[in-house]
C-alpha cells in the first residue's frame, strides 16, 4: 500500500544587474561569470553554474546576488539529486546551500526533508522547525513537522540496523528472530524485484517494523485492514504477522515494490499502477490464488481506467478496496503477459516523463484506451474465469 509523500521546494534564481561601461575589470570579469552562471543553472548544468559563481565571486567578493545565486543553485542542484533518488549528495548541496543563506527557508525545509528520508529525525526536525518560525505560511513545512514530531515521539526508543540496502528501524519488543527473517527476505526482495523492473535505488531504503499499537498510532486514520503502508519509507506491524511465511514475504515485497516504482517515476505514478506493480512483485514469492483473484474482482463494481480512484488507499469499504486492489493487479498482469517487464519499464518511463496512464498504455499498445481494456476482459476471462464485468 503506497501513502502520502513528502516535496521539496524549488527557489528561483536572482537576475545579475548589468555591468557598466566604465566598471573595473575585476567587475566585468565578475558579471561576466555570473550571466554564464545563471545560463548554465537554467539549463541544469549545475556543476559548472556553481564554478562560473564561484570564479565571479572571487572578483567581486561582497556582491550579495551572487553569494544569494549560489545558494540557490546549490539548492535547485540538491533538489535535482534529490529527484534521482541521490539523497546523500542532495543533502550535501543543500548544506552547502546554507553555507552561503544560513535563513533561506526553502533551503532549511528541502534539508527537513532531506534528513527526513534517512530517518535522522533530530536533524530533520530542527531545520523544520528553523523553516516553520522563518515562513510558517510555507505549504508542507507544518504537516511534514508535525509528522516528524509524531513519528519521532512513537520511534525514539527504536533500533536501527543497516543492512546492504536497508536501514531498519525496529520496536525493541519484536523477537531477533522474526527481526533477522524479514531483513533476509528484504534482501531477497531487493535482488528479485530490482531485476524485474530494472532498477536498484541509490539509498538505503527505511523499513520500520513497529508494535502493533505504535502502527495504529502512526496510521492516523487509515483503515484498520491496511496491512502495512509506503510514504518514502515501509512502514510494517510486525505483530500482525499471524499468517504464513509465505504471506510475510508476500507483504514485503508488494512494499519494497512500491519503492522501486516511486524511485522509477516518482509522484508521477498514479496509484493503481504501483498498487498493480506491487502485487504483481507478489508473485514473485509465489504465484496467487486464481480463485481469490476471482472472488475479489467480483466482490464490486470494476472502474474504467480513466476512472480509477486517485487515492483507493483510504476506501474504508474493505470489498470495494480489495477489487481495486484486485483490479490494478489484473491491469498490470496483463501488460506483462503482453508486452513483458520491459514493457511495463516503459510505461513507468513514459509516465516518468510525464505522460497519463492512458496515453502511455495506448503508445505502448498501438491501440485506444477502449481497444485495451476490451482486449484485457478477453484475457481475464480466458485467464481467471471472470465473466460479465461489471462497471461503476
Amino acid at each position: 500500500m503506497i501513502g502520502r509523500r513528502v516535496t521539496i521546494l524549488l527557489a528561483a534564481l536572482l537576475l545579475i544587474p548589468c555591468a557598466a561601461a566604465t566598471v573595473f575589470s575585476s567587475e566585468e570579469a565578475a558579471y561576466k561569470y555570473a550571466r554564464s552562471a545563471v545560463e548554465k543553472a537554467r539549463i541544469g548544468n549545475f556543476k559548472e553554474a556553481i564554478d562560473d559563481l564561484k570564479a565571479a565571486r572571487l572578483y567581486d567578493p561582497s556582491n550579495r546576488i551572487i553569494t544569494k545565486n549560489l545558494a540557490i543553485i546549490y539548492n535547485n542542484y540538491g533538489m535535482e539529486l534529490m529527484k534521482k533518488g541521490d539523497i546523500s549528495q542532495a543533502i550535501e548541496k543543500f548544506e552547502s546551500a546554507l553555507s552561503y543563506d544560513r535563513d533561506d527557508p526553502i533551503t532549511l525545509y528541502n534539508l527537513g526533508v532531506g534528513y527526513y528520508k534517512i530517518q535522522n529525525m533530530a536533524r530533520a526536525k530542527r531545520f523544520l522547525e528553523r523553516a516553520h518560525a522563518l515562513k510558517p505560511e510555507m505549504q508542507g513545512v507544518a504537516e511534514l513537522l508535525e509528522k516528524a514530531g509524531r513519528e519521532t515521539a512513537i520511534e525514539k526508543d527504536f533500533e536501527k540496523t543497516d543492512t546492504q540496502h536497508f536501514i531498519i528501524a525496529s520496536s525493541d519488543d519484536i523477537p531477533v528472530e522474526k527481526l533477522s527473517y524479514i531483513r533476509t527476505w528484504l534482501e531477497e526482495a531487493y535482488g528479485r524485484v530490482g531485476a524485474f523492473l530494472d532498477h536498484y535505488p541509490k539509498n538505503k531504503i527505511i523499513v520500520i517494523l513497529y508494535s502493533e499499537a505504535n502502527y495504529d498510532a502512526m496510521l492516523r486514520g487509515r483503515p484498520h485492514w491496511t496491512l502495512a503502508v509506503f510514504d518514502g519509507k515501509v512502514r510494517i506491524p510486525v505483530n500482525k504477522f499471524k499468517y504464513t511465511n509465505e504471506d510475510v514475504i508476500r507483504i514485503l515485497y508488494h512494499e519494497y515494490a512500491h519503492a522501486v516504482t516511486f524511485g522509477i517515476a516518482g509522484n508521477k505514478c498514479p496509484l493503481w499502477v504501483s498498487e498493480g506493480i506491487a502485487g504483481k512483485a507478489e508473485d514473485l514469492a509465489g504465484m496467487r490464488n486464481a480463485g481469490i483473484v476471482r472472488d475479489n474482482i467480483n466482490a464490486a463494481a470494476v472502474y474504467h481506467i480513466r476512472e480509477m480512484p486517485r487515492d483507493f488507499a483510504r476506501i474504508k469499504d474493505v470489498r470495494l478496496a480489495t477489487s481495486l486492489y484486485a483490479q490494478s493487479y489484473l491491469l498490470i498482469d496483463f501488460i506483462v503477459n503482453r508486452v513483458g517487464p520491459s514493457g511495463l519499464r516503459s510505461m513507468l518511463a513514459r509516465l516518468r516523463d510525464g505522460q497519463s496512464a492512458e496515453h502511455a498504455i495506448e503508445a505502448l499498445f498501438d491501440r485506444d484506451i477502449e481497444q485495451f481494456e476490451r482486449d484485457l476482459e478477453g484475457y481475464i476471462k480466458e485467464r481467471y474465469g471472470i465473466t460479465g464485468i461489471v462497471y461503476s
